[in-house]
């Protein structure tokens, strides 16, 4: 495994518009993760790269195998999250202001590999989407068990009606 993905191009090159296909299997840093206490496991990354002669289209699934505790209820859960991976890179500089580049016959697509999974996580790490989490007063697992505790909410907008105006 490595921290590092990066292809080879010199077999593109000499296949203009013929796509070619790397799989990797990499550990990528635990900072990516927005969850905390979560571990990147594992990434495995399927891409197909094309040479379109300046630039170099890559298409694939990025699979990143996530260890953590539930946002909501803290279960110990592993999640397997599959991400498309759509990219252009263009030869030295890039065309448009956020693009990727390469140089030589080395594609290092790490870093666009990193930003697409910061950007394509869910906002909450999550045992199931209608975790109901854990009661507010008594701790409580609610997917578990119905606890007899009272959290109504006093509304907070409630002291509005006392004003004159």
């Amino acid at each position: 495994m490595s921290d590092k993905i990066i292809i080879d191009l010199t077999d593109n090159f000499t296949h203009i518009g013929e796509p070619k296909d790397f799989c990797f299997e990499c550990k990528l840093d635990n900072g990516l993760l927005p969850y905390p206490d979560a571990k990147l496991r594992k990434v495995c990354v399927c891409l197909t790269v094309m040479f379109l002669k300046p630039h170099v289209r890559v298409d694939g699934t990025i699979t990143c195998h996530i260890d953590g505790f539930c946002d909501r209820c803290l279960a110990d859960i592993s999640r397997q999250i599959e991400i498309p991976f759509h990219q252009i890179f263009y030869k030295d500089y890039p065309d448009e202001e956020d693009g990727y580049v390469y140089s030589g016959s080395k594609l290092d697509v790490t870093k666009a590999i990193c930003d697409e999974i910061v950007l394509s996580l869910p906002s909450s790490f999550l045992c199931k989407q209608d975790c109901k989490g854990l009661c507010p007063k008594c701790g409580t697992d609610l997917n578990k068990q119905q606890c007899s505790c009272d959290i109504t909410r006093e509304n907070a907008f409630a002291a509005l009606k006392n004003l004159k105006f």
